[in-house]
């Protein structure tokens, strides 16, 4: 058997590039791999060399370090054209979601070309990793063999929480008249999908009785689960992210502008650690804010965590379920969160985690959990006992091979081998 793997996200740094939609491509393609020879197409930024031996160079990289043989195919993402009106930018998103955003960059003749120079190779299925895959599927003409669509964000609802951040202009509320056309096109893409996963129980409740689509399940992120580690004596609070995703951006600001100072008002020995990569796009990465630190991108998360007494979340935007709360979990620490940043997770307030929705709420349980040993401990082991049940990476996988062998075994067009003889 045969499955083409579609995907923006193409790995340039193997070492660096593991935030959440790498770790999620990563389990779809660790599932699949045990079931079927895989071709992968990648839509890849115009810098990023498409020759044949950079091609070659590339397969050879990306089968070591997946562990797996595969085809590998290059596709340059279009480049919008903005030199025509003004007017013309600023309506075509609202009329069209292929000309919004990311969107963009999969839309033009040339990504549907290379999508229909895969699909000749006669696969038994596609994989399309997050909406932006879709779109050269849904202008295609070909016949499609069985279609999987990972939705890891509802993206119409992760972008109307995007507009709603500061600043807000008259320019930011016009974006609202783009929604619909995004939420034609996520309505699109699960109708011609065969199976459509998302994150959370959440999220597939909203899109099969609000949306009434059919097909689809909940995949939840998901991480190898280590020991849990010991409580840290010291009073370090920890935020992990990529910061040239704006949600984590906008998190970084929110703890270090709003929430920090209140408490090192209460706990003048306390240390903030932001942790992850792009930490220069933070407001106040030049003003050496007494207790922050900034790390840059950490390679070992066991020494990271361990420094960790805290683990905060204080994300105010975005969709899908935060891997970096997932992680805390699995390492037994103590987390506090926004109601965002905890969505779609089992994880309760109070049991397993504490959710805070103002500044002065996430600083008090911070500054309790600094105090409080018990706590710490109490939250910390509900954490963990969670994580090992409910987001187990190997239990994750095995869960999207049975999905997809269900889908598969329903369709009569796909011989599926089992898994013992494939």
């Amino acid at each position: 058997m045969r499955i083409l793997l579609i995907s923006c996200r193409f790995p340039t740094d193997l070492k660096q590039d593991v935030q959440g939609t790498f770790r999620r491509f990563n389990l779809f393609l660790d599932a699949l791999k045990a079931m079927a020879q895989l071709d992968v197409l990648f839509y890849v930024p115009a810098d990023v060399d498409c020759s044949v031996d950079a091609i070659a160079t590339h397969q050879k990289a990306l089968s070591e370090h997946w562990g797996a043989p595969i085809n590998l195919f290059l596709c340059p993402q279009h480049t919008a054209d903005n030199s025509g009106p003004k007017w013309q930018r600023q309506f075509a998103p609202i009329f069209d979601y292929r000309a919004q955003g990311n969107f963009v960059a999969t839309s033009a003749a040339k990504q549907v070309k290379a999508l229909e120079t895969c699909l000749e190779r006669q696969p038994d299925a596609v994989f399309c990793h997050r909406l932006e895959s879709m779109t050269p599927i849904l202008q295609t003409q070909q016949t499609l063999p069985p279609l999987f669509f990972d939705l890891d964000d509802v993206e119409h609802i992760s972008f109307a929480r995007q507009i709603r951040q500061p600043p807000t202009r008259l320019i930011t509320k016009l974006y609202y008249l783009q929604i619909p056309a995004l939420w034609w096109g996520e309505r699109r893409s699960v109708q011609t999908a065969l199976r459509t996963f998302v994150c959370s129980q959440l999220d597939q409740q909203y899109l099969t009785q609000q949306g009434r689509l059919k097909g689809v399940v909940s995949v939840p992120n998901a991480v190898a689960i280590p020991k849990p580690q010991s409580l840290c004596p010291e009073p370090t609070i920890m935020f992990l992210g990529g910061y040239y995703y704006y949600p984590n951006l906008n998190a970084a600001n929110f703890l270090i502008e709003q929430v920090w100072p209140q408490i090192t008002k209460v706990r003048s020995d306390a240390k903030l650690i932001i942790a992850g990569t792009h930490p220069e796009n933070i407001r106040s990465y030049h003003s050496r804010i007494p207790g922050v630190e900034f790390t840059g991108f950490v390679e070992n998360l066991d020494e990271l965590y361990a420094r960790s007494r805290i683990v905060c979340c204080p994300i105010l935007s975005g969709g899908g379920t935060r891997v970096k709360i997932i992680e805390a979990a699995a390492y037994g620490k103590p987390i506090v969160s926004t109601s965002i940043g905890a969505e779609g997770l089992s994880l309760n307030d109070g049991d397993d985690v504490l959710i805070r929705t103002s500044a002065q709420g996430m600083a008090q349980a911070c500054i309790d959990l600094l105090s409080n040993d018990h706590l710490c401990q109490r939250l910390g082991s509900a954490a963990h006992q969670q994580a090992s049940q409910q987001y187990d990476r190997a239990n994750v996988i095995q869960l999207i091979q049975n999905h997809v062998r269900a889908a598969l075994a329903s369709n009569s067009t796909v011989n599926v081998p089992s898994l013992a003889t494939s």
